[in-house]
C-alpha cells in the first residue's frame, strides 16, 4: 500500500480485538503522544478554534471521560505486544475530531497532565467508507441538552446538587417536580434546569457577580461561588422566596398549562430576578444576603398587568424586550409612590447585553421545550 505523506505509527494502549457482526475492530485508548499524528480527510468539518472548544476543555479539566472516537486504518498492518497495538498504515479520524483537538490543546496547555481518549479502530477502510460512516454518525446526532449536563454535574458542583435536590425532593419548593432535568420537557414541567440556574444567577448577582452567563461552563462556577458567599441555607431559601413570590402574585400551583402562564416564561423570570437583585429594598440580614419582599411590595407587584398584550409580547421575546419589560415593571412598582420608591444599587443599570441570544445552550433549551 502506498504510504500517506504524513503517515506515522499510531499507538493504541490497553487494546483488545473484538468481533462486531463479522468485522474485527480494535478497542483501546489512543496514546496521548499519537494524537497529533492522526490524519484528517476533507470529508470532515473544519477544525474548530480553541474558543469554541472551551466546554470540552473544561470537561477535560474536570476529569470527564469522553465517548470513544472512531478511527479508520486504510490497511491491516498491525503489531502488538501485550495490550499495546501499533497501527502502521494511515489512520484517519472518522468521528471525534473536536474531541481530539480539545485533547491536543489541553495537553499543550497542561504539561504533565494525562488524559484517556478511548477509540474504536476499523481496519481496511477506504475514504468512501469513512465518509459514509462520518455522515451516518453525524446526520441524526442530537445535541445533549444542557439540562442533562447540569444534572450530571450535581456530583461535583455544590450549586447543582442544591438546585437538583430543591426541585426534586423539597416539599416546600413550589416548583418541586416541575423542573426539567432531561433532554425534553414532560407534561407538568414548567421550566428547564438551565432556566432555573440562569434565574438563580441573575437573582444573586449582586453578591456573586458572574452569574449572568448563558453558558453552562461559566454559569455553574459562578453559582458555586454564590453558594459559598450566601451559604447553602440562604442560597436555597432565596430561590424558594423568589418562586413563592411568583406563586403568590400570579399563581404557580393552580396552573395547568404553562403556555398560558406569561409569568413562567424565561424573559419574565429573568427580568423579575434582575429587578429584585438591583434594588436594596428586597434584601435583608444586614449584609443584604437574604431575599425579603414586604407585603406592600408583594401586593404592588401582583397588580402588574401580566395579561396586557404588550407585556405578553415582551415576555415572549429576548434582547431589548427584556430592558423594556424591566422599565415597565419598575415603573409600575414605583407608580403612585412619592416616597419609598425603589432604591437601586450604585452602578445598577438596565442591561441584558451579556445574555446573548442564539447560543447553543439556548437552542438546546428551546428543543427541550418543543
Amino acid at each position: 500500500m502506498t504510504k500517506h505523506p504524513n503517515q506515522k505509527p499510531i499507538r493504541i494502549l490497553n487494546g483488545g480485538l473484538d468481533d462486531v457482526d463479522g468485522d474485527i475492530i480494535l478497542r483501546g485508548s489512543v496514546d496521548p503522544a499519537s494524537l497529533e499524528d492522526l490524519l484528517v480527510d476533507e470529508y470532515q468539518r473544519e477544525a474548530s478554534p480553541v474558543t469554541s472548544l472551551r466546554d470540552l476543555l473544561v470537561a477535560l479539566e474536570q476529569g470527564v471521560i469522553f465517548p470513544d472516537i472512531e478511527l479508520g486504518m486504510r490497511g491491516h498492518t498491525v503489531s502488538d505486544r501485550s495490550d499495546v497495538y501499533v497501527l502502521k498504515d494511515p489512520v484517519f479520524i472518522v468521528d471525534g475530531q473536536q474531541r481530539v483537538n480539545a485533547a491536543i490543546h489541553f495537553l499543550r496547555s497542561k504539561p504533565g497532565k494525562t488524559i484517556r481518549l478511548g477509540a474504536t479502530v476499523h481496519f481496511g477502510t477506504t475514504r468512501a467508507w469513512e465518509r459514509d460512516r462520518f455522515l451516518a454518525t453525524n446526520s441524526n446526532r442530537i445535541r445533549v441538552s444542557p439540562n442533562v449536563l447540569l444534572r450530571n454535574l450535581r456530583e461535583t458542583s455544590e450549586s447543582m446538587r442544591v438546585l437538583y435536590a430543591l426541585s426534586t425532593k423539597d416539599d416546600r419548593f413550589v416548583l418541586k417536580g416541575r423542573i426539567c432535568w432531561n433532554q425534553r420537557m414532560s407534561r407538568g414541567e414548567f421550566i428547564t434546569a438551565l432556566m432555573l440556574a440562569k434565574v438563580t444567577g441573575r437573582l444573586l448577582a449582586h453578591k456573586a457577580p458572574g452569574g449572568r452567563s448563558n453558558r453552562t461552563n461559566e454559569l455553574v462556577p459562578s453559582l458555586d461561588r454564590a453558594v459559598t458567599v450566601y451559604g447553602v441555607n440562604i442560597f436555597r431559601d432565596n430561590i424558594r422566596t423568589f418562586f413563592d413570590l411568583v406563586d403568590e402574585c400570579w399563581g404557580i400551583r393552580r396552573v395547568q398549562f404553562k403556555e398560558s402562564a406569561i409569568y413562567m416564561r424565561g424573559t419574565f423570570l429573568l427580568v423579575l430576578a434582575k429587578i429584585l437583585c438591583d434594588h436594596t429594598d428586597f434584601w435583608r440580614d444586614g449584609d443584604g444576603r437574604r431575599l425579603f419582599i414586604e407585603a406592600p411590595l408583594r401586593r404592588k407587584i401582583a397588580l402588574f398587568p401580566i395579561n396586557d398584550p404588550e407585556v405578553a409580547r415582551l415576555a415572549s421575546s429576548g434582547g431589548k424586550a427584556r430592558e423594556i419589560l424591566y422599565t415597565l415593571m419598575t415603573g409600575h412598582i414605583n407608580s403612585g409612590r412619592r416616597t419609598k420608591r425603589l432604591s437601586p444599587r450604585p452602578g445598577a443599570i438596565v442591561n441584558f447585553e451579556e445574555e446573548s441570544n442564539g447560543t447553543d445552550e439556548e437552542a438546546a433549551e428551546a428543543a427541550a421545550e418543543s
